[in-house]
């Protein structure tokens, strides 16, 4: 079988245009519960400079299943009361994956971060945000799988300021 047959056994027919389906699609609700793993965590450094910790996190189950959410967690900000909200994040995602980062007692690499906190399922409250015409979750509050069952969605907050947001 060629490279380029396709699924049938026919071979793919060249051709100048192709879409892949998919489209826009609307963000989970706001203040929405959902069970979720990290499938990725990685250091990253964006334009603004300062390293932040990338999460890839895939709903597992429910309504919103296979459904992606990214969070970029600020441990390095600059604003020392920014970065001590981001740390907290960071200590509770390990808290529910086991524990092991903390534990290493020094800055986690890229392969400790997939190491311990990949495929460890936990419960996020997401949130809505939007900023010039463009809407996306963030991830608000992590919990562990017990510990969720105790923890009720608030009402809805005003819209979060740039500074608000955990991306």
């Amino acid at each position: 079988m060629s490279f380029f047959n396709l699924s049938t056994g026919n071979k793919i027919a060249p051709t100048a245009t192709a879409e892949m389906g998919g489209g826009d699609m609307d963000p989970i609700p706001d203040n929405t519960m959902v069970r979720a793993i990290i499938t990725e965590a990685k250091w990253d450094i964006p334009p603004s400079g300062e390293p932040v910790i990338k999460l890839r996190w895939d709903v597992v189950d429910g309504e919103y299943k296979k459904r992606v959410i990214f969070q970029k967690i600020k441990v390095e900000e600059p604003d020392a009361k920014k970065r001590d909200k981001a740390l907290t994040m960071l200590a509770a995602i390990d808290f529910n994956a086991g524990g092991k980062l903390i534990a290493l007692d020094r800055k986690p690499t890229d392969a400790d971060l997939m190491m311990n906190l990949t495929n460890k399922p936990m419960v996020l409250r997401v949130r809505v945000w939007d900023m010039d015409g463009k809407k996306g979750n963030w991830v608000q509050m992590v919990a562990s799988m017990t510990g969720a069952a105790q923890q009720k969605p608030t009402a809805p907050a005003q819209a979060a300021s740039d500074d608000d947001i955990a991306f």
